[in-house]
């Protein structure tokens, strides 16, 4: 829900100042400029260097990243282009980002899959592993209370089990606490989109995040 005009430069970079990730999604980042009728995808490649450089000038040194759905269409050319725009991680959600370890591969770029199962968490990691010899630098779970592309069925979200889902939440941190392990670093876990109210956070603290 953050996509296409609310999660651009001046919202990435205001976070980013304050000691934040800011992030930018680069869904149809380039709506606003007059090539994009004509030539969207490419507008789109072009305009991700420039709002990643203007959410620089806002941070004032902060961190800088961008959400790029597996689902986009020229996946590949969008991560390769915000690689070039020096960007400081790339998060991908809406589908397996099986590529993107090998598409940032020679960059500092940190990388972050979305995830919202345990299922999914191994399979990516899994592979990652397998393929490139690269784990995660950052996990993100999107629950069924986040907005998006989310890994439910309709019929799941008309009837949320929060309390049950907690065991899921847990189950994806020991995914990112193994690897961890195996790569001998601390992978971060955090929650993208939802609600939660003050007791929540504390408590989701409480298990390791």
């Amino acid at each position: 829900g953050m996509g296409v005009g609310i999660s651009r430069s001046s919202l990435a970079g205001a976070v980013a100042k304050e000691g934040g990730i800011g992030i930018i999604s680069t869904a149809q980042i380039g709506y606003r400029d007059p090539e994009f009728d004509q030539k969207p995808i490419e507008t789109n490649l072009r305009v991700i260097k420039e709002e990643v450089k203007k959410a620089r000038d806002i941070s004032r040194g902060g961190v800088i990243g961008v959400n790029i759905m597996v689902a986009t269409k020229n996946y590949d050319d969008y991560v390769k282009a915000a690689v070039k725009a020096n960007v400081d991680l790339s998060v991908s959600g809406a589908g397996l980002p099986v590529n993107l370890p090998k598409l940032v591969e020679g960059s500092p770029v940190c990388i972050a899959p979305i995830v919202s199962s345990v299922k999914s968490a191994k399979v990516i990691l899994k592979m990652w592993e397998k393929k490139d010899q690269r784990c995660a630098d950052l996990l993100v779970i999107e629950g069924p209370l986040a907005g998006g592309h989310l890994g439910f069925k309709r019929e799941e979200l008309m009837d949320i089990d929060m309390t049950a889902y907690e065991n899921e939440i847990k189950g994806i941190i020991q995914v990112a606490r193994e690897y961890g392990e195996k790569f001998n670093r601390h992978i971060p876990v955090v929650f993208g989109g939802g609600i939660y109210n003050r007791d929540d956070v504390k408590h989701y603290m409480s298990l390791g995040l």
